[in-house]
């Protein structure tokens, strides 16, 4: 049981908590959205691996825009740490981009969500109002450098789709109907060991 990341093997670690969902995704995906109905639906509370960006940013003293700009190992183990943290204290859902990856086997449900690069940079230019292309262009270069630093960092091949439980390309889904489909699980997995 433990983590699938390396640096994350190397203590011991006891989860305290009963029931940890993660979601993992790529910018735009809709991770957060589903994260939050799930912890929504079966009570638990949501936490996002940028909230604990965030929190260092500020710890800091700078922005998280600066922060990204300093980012490198260690910011990065210093988010993935926090998050296996509250994963381990908390009945919680977490999203981010390698939330399943931290959690490893801690993990009582591991998501995977993804939508096509038009459709997530679509959604991107309207959750951030910028241009299509632009938004476009800056997705291909975040999942680039977000994949060059997972195989970097940790070894992690962010194409492996094997650790996860379920995988949901929501290209062509409304929210209501990813709602659906998640819910039948839920009902197996999540509520009957929660």
């Amino acid at each position: 049981m433990g983590s699938y990341i390396e640096e994350f093997q190397k203590e011991d670690r006891i989860k305290q908590s009963s029931v940890v969902v993660t979601v993992d995704g790529l910018s735009g995906a809709g991770k957060d959205t589903l994260a939050e109905y799930i912890a929504s639906e079966i009570g638990l509370v949501h936490f996002s691996a940028s909230d604990v960006f965030y929190s260092i940013a500020e710890e800091r003293g700078i922005s998280h825009v600066e922060l990204a700009h300093r980012a490198d190992k260690q910011v990065d183990l210093e988010v993935d740490r926090r998050t296996l943290e509250r994963g381990l204290e908390n009945n919680c859902v977490i999203d981010s981009r390698i939330a399943s990856w931290v959690l490893g086997s801690y993990s009582d449900l591991r998501i995977h969500v993804t939508a096509d690069m038009e459709e997530r940079a679509k959604r991107i230019a309207v959750r951030e109002d910028q241009d299509f292309e632009e938004a476009l262009e800056q997705t291909r270069e975040r999942d680039k450098e977000n994949s060059r630093r997972y195989s970097d960092y940790y070894g992690i091949d962010t194409q492996d789709l094997e650790i996860y439980d379920l995988l949901i390309d929501n290209t062509e889904m409304s929210i209501q109907d990813q709602h659906e489909s998640i819910d039948e699980v839920l009902n197996k997995k999540v509520y009957k060991e929660g």
